[in-house]
């Protein structure tokens, strides 16, 4: 049998395995939450429809190490676990505890960097790359992202944001709605530098208040932002 010893509580025991035997008890999952502040919990009908996600928390657990909990309990033989707690027995089914408490259903990505992100700030609102309506904005994460956007043709229109700054969070739908409509014409770029890591590019452009939007056409920073907060201020103001 194939185990990977890791912090992935299946049954009673600290092994995470796809074939296990017995399921974990009530008293034993009770004590795993009051043990952890931090608990994702994935609850299946049987192992074989678990398997894609139990792959992506192999890569998960490592990267919330001592910060969070991966848990997977099988219905099918978890039947008076399952139903104590309420889970869906006939589909998969996302859960995450804190402190103690159901928290909410896990509402991101299947993937393991969307899942990492979740776990290492579960109360934290969803990143701005993950969401659907912003597809079409070209979400840099560190400063070569920024660089390599630089090399590209087209104009480059980005906003440096905060996670915080209220102005941005307005701002965000409307930007995502004009990087669709100028999609070919123009790029519309999203960096978070309120990030260590992007403190640099803080220093870089002057960045002191958020949002900043700055547009950069070959590669050379040519203009900030000076319009309106519609869709079509943000699109004409490009035109100009």
């Amino acid at each position: 049998m194939f185990r990977i010893r890791t912090l992935i509580f299946v049954v009673s025991v600290i092994y995470f395995t796809y074939g296990y035997e017995s399921p974990i008890e009530e008293k034993d999952f009770k004590k795993l939450l009051k043990q952890n502040k931090n608990v994702l919990v994935l609850c299946s009908p049987n192992d074989q429809s678990a398997k894609p996600i139990l792959q992506v928390f192999k890569q998960v657990e490592p990267e919330i190490k001592g910060r969070g909990l991966l848990v997977h309990i099988n219905c099918d033989k978890g039947k008076k676990l399952c139903k104590k707690f309420k889970f869906d027995t006939n589909t998969l089914e996302l859960r995450h505890f804190q402190d103690g408490d159901f928290h909410k259903v896990y509402d991101r990505a299947l993937t393991a960097k969307s899942m990492i992100n979740f776990m290492l700030d579960p109360s934290g609102e969803m990143p701005w790359d993950e969401e659907e309506l912003a597809q079409n904005v070209l979400h840099l994460n560190q400063a070569k992202d920024l660089e390599q956007a630089l090399k590209k043709p087209l104009p480059l229109l980005v906003m440096f944001y905060a996670p915080w700054c209220g102005h941005c969070k307005r701002l965000k739908p409307i930007y995502a709605e004009a990087a669709t409509d100028v999609r070919g014409k123009y790029i519309l770029a999203g960096m978070n530098v309120d990030k260590a890591e992007n403190y640099r590019i803080r220093r870089q452009f002057n960045i002191t208040g958020f949002p900043t939007i700055i547009y950069f056409e070959k590669g050379e920073e040519k203009f900030h932002y000076s319009g309106g907060h519609t869709k079509d201020d943000i699109i004409n103001w490009l035109k100009k």
